[in-house]
């Protein structure tokens, strides 16, 4: 045991203390609390105080513009348009005048043939190119309404024409999800999908590397004089999965201190917002995930004799984690589908597939509880597999890597494996 703790503390401080670690650490959570900062400075009075429906892009700034209706199309304006940013003129030569005057930025002139060719032009005397949409989404949503003949109920319905209520027919069971009208309600739960798929392999391919690049440059000579295999194993899989531990807390804490400061500023819905009990799961379903995969990459290790012959390895190791992140489209849009709630029960997708529904909508305790039961039993039988491979003898030469023996050594199979 001692020797064990030994093994945990180098390993946990020989990864915490290195530069590229800790710039990591504190640079990915720093970033976005820097972003979000600068927009709560100097863009978040512009971002809440704007009127107008949630639907309608709304500009940097505020200026005024004028228009010309030729056409006859315009008897009304919304009822968020602010007064005095869109101006009607009778002429051109009066807008020309407010627009050398400095009263508009410009003007548009909607064309008599407007119905059949949807033509207008712009006037203005400093147009530029990359502000055309921050020019031209007042005008184009004045109009839209007046072509509904100023009902504004038809005209949100058409920038939202569905709002689907997925209900769930399973008795006792209902479903709260969060509103996805918001594009950074979809963020958050994607997030949360690269957040542990991240996490979790980082991790357990430090496992990986610890184990390979020992080998190959003989230290593990040193190691198995002085130390079981098993304990070598058990030491390096809790110093490491430490480290990971350390940076899901951290990152996972900053998300969720960033998100209650910034839910206003961004506009974030209330129900997008994640709680406190997300971090809670998120370290349970870290552990569980990162011993599953940390015990495959230890085996694959303790297989190989290279560090380049591990890295080869490490896809078809991964390849069921990386799973839920290929479709975390139809998990968000579907969290309590019969996909999502099966890949959340399977032990080497369940991590990142059940965090990813847990940012959406509540997840039914039997499905918690059994992902967690059904990782706790493939990590027990995970490690009395893996640990065949923690053997003197092979550490000190390895094998070459394939995935037929690594199958065969994990279920004992191979003769090089087995306890004498």
């Amino acid at each position: 045991m001692k020797k064990t703790l030994i093994v945990l503390k180098t390993e946990f401080i020989n990864t915490v203390t290195r530069r590229s670690f800790l710039l990591t650490l504190i640079l990915v959570p720093l970033l976005p609390g820097l972003i979000l900062g600068g927009i709560s400075l100097f863009g978040g009075d512009q971002i809440t105080d704007l009127p107008g429906p949630s639907t309608q892009p709304q500009p940097d700034f505020l200026t005024s513009e004028g228009y010309i209706d030729q056409a006859g199309i315009i008897t009304q304006t919304p009822e968020w348009l602010e007064e005095g940013r869109l101006i009607q003129f009778e002429s051109e030569a009066q807008a020309n005048e407010a627009v050398r005057l400095g009263q508009i930025s410009g003007f548009f002139v909607i064309q008599p043939d407007y119905l059949e060719t949807g033509s207008i032009r712009y006037i203005s005397q400093d147009f530029n190119p990359m502000e055309g949409v921050n020019t031209t989404w007042l005008i184009n949503s004045v109009i839209q309404l007046n072509l509904f003949g100023g009902d504004q109920a038809q005209f949100e319905r058409f920038h939202n024409p569905i709002l689907v209520e997925y209900i769930d027919q399973a008795p006792g069971e209902t479903e709260e999800f969060v509103d996805m009208s918001n594009p950074i309600a979809f963020y958050i739960p994607y997030g949360m999908t690269m957040l542990f798929y991240i996490l979790i392999v980082t991790s357990a391919s430090l496992m990986m590397n610890s184990v390979a690049k020992e080998k190959e440059n003989r230290v593990m000579e040193i190691l198995v004089s002085s130390i079981k295999p098993r304990e070598l194993l058990t030491g390096k899989i809790l110093g490491l999965g430490l480290v990971g531990l350390l940076q899901l807390v951290v990152w996972l804490g900053s998300a969720l201190v960033m998100l209650q400061l910034g839910g206003q500023t961004l506009q974030i819905p209330p129900d997008a917002q994640l709680s406190t009990g997300i971090l809670v799961w998120g370290i349970v379903f870290f552990v569980l995930g990162y011993l599953v995969y940390a015990t495959l990459m230890a085996g694959v290790g303790a297989l190989v004799g290279s560090i380049k012959e591990a890295s080869q390895a490490t896809f078809i190791i991964i390849l069921p984690i990386l799973i839920p992140v290929m479709m975390v489209g139809v998990i968000i849009n579907r969290p309590n589908a019969t996909l999502p709630m099966i890949m959340s029960l399977i032990p080497f997708t369940a991590p990142n597939t059940i965090m990813t529904r847990l940012a959406i909508t509540p997840v039914p305790l039997w499905q918690l509880l059994t992902a967690v039961g059904g990782m706790a039993i493939t990590i027990f039988i995970l490690i009395r597999a893996v640990s065949g491979m923690f053997r003197a003898q092979l550490l000190l030469t390895g094998k070459k890597f394939s995935l037929g023996l690594f199958f065969k050594a994990l279920r004992g199979k191979h003769p090089d494996f087995q306890e004498p």
